[in-house]
């Protein structure tokens, strides 16, 4: 009964099961012959183990080795794998069990077999895949690399490796990336944990002397039991070098703009205006000398002198518009508190002004007329296309900061704006503006609820040029 019952057993396991006393196989199962694709077991019983039963030529050796080791004392017990062939010769992967047992009082040995082709296959596979993947990497122009949140870098592609100072196994980031003792000072380690969203950020490395554009995400990594971001970073310098052209060339424009309006402008008033003035004292006087005189003359050279008079003004007003007087005669505030008035007079739009902190703040020329410009620009696109019965500035001094507020209550437009529409209100010259002078812009509008626009610049000699680059909010 206890033998039927071991035979049963033996006969439904998935391991082959063998086992060699004198080099003979005194026992194999049926699993055993059907790995190796044997059509029964039984005929095989009592012949050599190395020379007849195992089939495979070309591992016979490793097989009979381990043998021989167990046999000698060595370890009581072994499990390895190997490469092998079915009798057909097949070839397949196995891992073996094997140890040390006694029949009849003499020592055997007692094995199992495993057929792992296909985890052996798979393995394969997956280092064949993370093989082509590290090429895929260290091929890439990008810097890619792999951060812990203690700040060990445990991953760095050729790219990468080739710009640190330092080995990249458990080596600081901060310290073999950059040069620094301590974190970086732009450091999003923690944003990129508590988003757990992809971030962005462009910073200047100072060891490289190099502008990156850097992209990271968190993500987990086998074998290490703590938080780790992946970073990709590209080299951005050849850009910002020419966006930095791109920047000067339009300060150059500005500039040039500003120094032809301001030409203009003196032409304008000193030259036609004085002559247009002169043209009217002339008239006046000769309606004075003909006064009494038959005729309707005298009313012509009224009439004459009206228009003359009105030619006068509008040259005033194109010169103020031109190279505002006022801006240099009494100073950002008083200009701008001139113009709103103008546009009440002349539209009825109701402006209310209102400015904080300015006292004894005083900012050079050219933030002066560029501040007054986006005002100019801003209120006229209220006047022309907001339709709107009131509008507001705000003008603010918060150290290290100037904030300025423009609002309507007019029919705004999709923020969304872009092309030759946004071009049509103004928008991108603004921007370039407020740019020139290190600060941020910012518009918030949709259709039927009124636009607003935020900006924020330095104050000259002050330490903004990091809170310069920070977010603008429209309230």
């Amino acid at each position: 009964m206890k033998t039927h019952l071991f035979a049963s057993i033996v006969s439904n396991l998935s391991d082959g099961i063998y086992v060699i006393q004198n080099g003979k196989a005194i026992f194999l199962n049926e699993r055993f012959a059907e790995i190796f694709g044997y059509p029964a077991p039984e005929p095989l019983i009592g012949s050599d183990m190395f020379d007849t039963v195992y089939p495979d030529r070309q591992s016979v050796d490793i097989f009979r080795e381990v043998h021989e080791r167990l046999l000698s004392g060595t370890t009581p017990r072994i499990s390895w794998g190997q490469p092998s062939a079915k009798i057909d010769g097949t070839p397949f992967w196995i891992e073996i069990e094997a140890r040390v047992i006694e029949v009849e009082g003499e020592p055997a040995v007692f094995g199992t077999f495993l057929d792992r082709t296909d985890c052996k296959l798979i393995g394969e596979a997956m280092h064949a895949s993370q093989e082509t993947l590290r090429l895929l990497l260290d091929a890439m122009e990008d810097r890619v690399y792999v951060v812990t949140d203690d700040f060990r870098m445990v991953y760095a592609n050729r790219k990468m490796r080739e710009s640190l100072t330092g080995e990249v196994t458990n080596g600081l980031c901060y310290s073999i990336c950059r040069g620094l003792n301590e974190p970086c000072p732009d450091c999003g380690k923690d944003k990129v944990f508590i988003s757990e969203q992809p971030t962005h950020k462009e910073y200047f490395n100072e060891l490289t002397k190099l502008w990156y554009s850097v992209i990271e995400l968190p993500i987990r990594m086998p074998g290490i039991n703590q938080r780790t971001k992946l970073a990709v970073a590209r080299d951005i310098t050849s850009r910002r070098e020419a966006e930095e052209k791109v920047r000067a060339l339009s300060h150059r424009l500005f500039s040039v703009q500003e120094d032809e309006r301001k030409h203009l402008s003196r032409e304008l008033h000193d030259d036609l205006g004085q002559r247009l003035n002169a043209a009217k004292i002339t008239v006046d006087l000769l309606a004075e000398d003909l006064a009494g005189s038959p005729g309707d003359s005298t009313a012509r050279l009224g009439h004459l002198s009206q228009v003359l008079h009105g030619c006068v003004d509008s040259v005033r007003q194109l010169s103020s518009g031109l190279r505002p007087a006022s801006l240099e005669r009494l100073g950002l505030v008083g200009a701008i508190r001139n113009y709103c008035d103008e546009l009440t007079l002349r539209h009825g739009l109701k402006v209310e002004f209102t400015h904080h902190g300015m006292e004894g703040v005083r900012l050079g020329q050219e933030a002066e007329i560029n501040l007054y410009r986006v005002v100019q620009e801003a209120l006229h696109n209220v006047v022309k296309h907001a339709s709107a019965s009131e509008a507001g500035i705000q003008l603010v001094v918060s150290h290290p900061l100037i904030r300025m507020r423009i609002r309507d209550n007019g029919i705004g437009f999709d923020n969304g704006l872009h092309g030759a529409k946004a071009e049509g209100l103004g928008l991108v010259g603004m921007a370039e503006r407020v740019d020139l002078l290190n600060g941020t812009f910012k518009v918030a509008s949709r259709p039927g609820a009124g636009t607003r626009i935020a900006l924020e610049i330095p104050i000259p000699g002050s330490e903004a040029g990091a809170l310069a680059g920070e977010d603008t909010d429209c309230p």
